[in-house]
């Protein structure tokens, strides 16, 4: 038997299809769309339910600790999700290296010092060689320091040294601390009479020279300012302090030597080199928000820290001069 199709029964099969293939084609849109909401919400960088984590290479209690909390602290207060980790041995190795073995997505930052420079040289770690700057930050002149009341100059610190060997305590044979103490000796000759003996930084440095367990301190400006009980001798940079409460202390200049190497901590924020160029100014703008907070610029003035914001290329500049200096 063979039937024949209506108009009415054309209509209603068009009908059918017509809804069939709206039904479909909105089924592909919604699909889209929704694949287009997942990658906005996997691409949008920092992720807000996924914390930045800000690696402080020294123990808890030390300068880079306390102001890189700090600075943590106002990237917070701005909205972003940052949390402080200390990852401590090796003269700051152990956290550089920790940095450099996490995914490059720009969740993983480095809390860098001078240590960053010194540590690759030692040849203990690829460091900066596969880290780029985010911002540079500030400087800190080192001081040779003292407990208070054990030498009240330089000159009589060199006195002793002619006829006792004096400890001279640092964060490592990785730190700046170390090559400082190194260079001076080098300086000062024969007759000055040391031996090095070696923490994981942080208070670590200030409790040995605070107990008597080493005669000599070599600390930033920062950590002096920090510690009533310590005694600065010299401070090991061309320029005084700009604390009026150290503004007397002389250089090492005035005391009839020059230092080969510089005599301060350059500190800046730090990632893995690969780290697309996006991602990497994205974190410059929130580090720069929280630096010229009203709070942590009057963090660095009442610690005498020289400002020296720098980000991305003029950070590098910086830095890999810096490096050039130190290898010559």
């Amino acid at each position: 038997m063979i039937f024949k199709s209506t108009p009415s029964t054309a209509n209603s099969l068009r009908i059918k299809i017509a809804v069939s293939i709206s039904a479909a084609v909105l089924l592909t849109l919604l699909l889209i769309f929704s694949v287009r909401r997942a990658s906005q919400k996997d691409s949008r960088f920092p992720d807000p339910g996924r914390p930045l984590e800000l690696v402080v290479p020294f123990a808890q209690g030390g300068k880079l600790d306390i102001m890189f909390r700090r600075l943590a602290d106002n990237m917070r207060k701005n909205g972003v999700n940052i949390e402080v980790l200390n990852i401590t041995g090796n003269g700051g190795i152990a956290g550089i290296d920790y940095v450099l073995g996490k995914e490059a997505d720009g969740y993983t930052l480095l809390a860098s010092s001078t240590a960053t420079i010194i540590a690759p040289l030692s040849g203990k770690t690829e460091g900066f060689h596969r880290l780029t700057t985010v911002t540079g930050l500030n400087e800190d002149p080192f001081m040779l320091v003292t407990k208070k009341g054990r030498f009240q100059n330089f000159q009589e610190l060199l006195d002793c040294a002619e006829v006792k060997e004096l400890s001279i305590v640092t964060a490592g044979e990785g730190s700046l601390g170390h090559r400082i103490a190194t260079n001076l000796s080098k300086k000062l000759g024969p007759s000055f009479k040391y031996r090095l003996l070696a923490t994981d930084g942080g208070t670590g440095e200030m409790d040995a020279v605070y107990s008597g367990q080493a005669d000599i301190g070599i600390l930033t400006q920062f950590e002096v300012l920090s510690n009533p009980y310590m005694q600065p001798i010299v401070i090991l940079t061309g320029g005084h302090s700009l604390d009026p409460l150290l503004r007397a202390v002389p250089t090492i200049n005035e005391e009839g030597i020059r230092l080969d190497i510089p005599g301060s901590s350059f500190c800046s924020v730090m990632v893995r080199n690969d780290l697309p160029a996006n991602i990497t100014a994205t974190l410059a703008s929130l580090v720069e928000e929280a630096y010229y907070s009203e709070d942590f610029q009057g963090f660095q003035k009442s610690h005498a820290l020289l400002s020296l914001f720098l980000p991305l290329n003029q950070g590098d500049t910086f830095f890999h001069d810096l490096v050039t200096q130190y290898e010559d």
